[in-house]
């Protein structure tokens, strides 16, 4: 659309300066040079107007389309990046899962093999686990990713929209 737009006001841009440009030879050829400069003083205000108006909207149509173009030329990476993200948050689903089994198994092995002695030395012998922290870090990354899935997922509808303003595509 605004290609066609672009083109339409650059037209009309060019039918103006070549009406201005043949007048002005026709009365200088047919009314002398003094009824020229007449003519190019008052007569021709609203022409030069005009034509002034159409190149600075042709501009600012040439403008808009280099901006979509660029969002639109990026957006051929779009599917790609998701499927990164997609594959980095297998790996988190798989790396979190050993741990939750891990940390699971070592519980279980703690607690049966130390019931005899009581809560004080347990806490002496065992320091906290850190692991939780660790498990905690992959989960936001995990939910980062997935918020970026779904900005991409976004950007690739939104990129059609921007193609139909562009150039009527999809």
């Amino acid at each position: 659309m605004f290609i066609l737009l672009f083109v339409v006001s650059l037209a009309i841009s060019i039918a103006l300066y070549v009406i201005y440009k043949k007048k002005c030879s026709k009365i200088r050829s047919e009314e002398g040079e003094e009824a020229y400069s007449d003519y190019k003083e008052y007569d021709s205000f609203g022409i030069k107007v005009t034509s002034i108006i159409s190149v600075v909207v042709s501009i600012s149509f040439l403008i808009v389309i280099c901006v979509l173009s660029s969002s639109i030329f990026t957006s051929s990476t779009i599917d790609s990046r998701i499927s990164m993200y997609e594959e980095e948050n297998a790996k988190i689903e798989e790396s979190i899962s050993t741990a939750v089994q891990g940390y699971m198994d070592f519980e279980s092995e703690t607690f049966t093999n130390l019931k005899d002695e009581d809560a004080m030395s347990l806490i002496t012998l065992y320091p906290k686990l850190k692991s939780d922290t660790l498990v905690q870090q992959q989960i936001d990354v995990y939910l980062d990713n997935n918020a970026k899935i779904k900005e991409l997922k976004e950007e690739k509808i939104n990129v059609s929209k921007l193609k139909w303003l562009l150039y009527f595509g999809n």
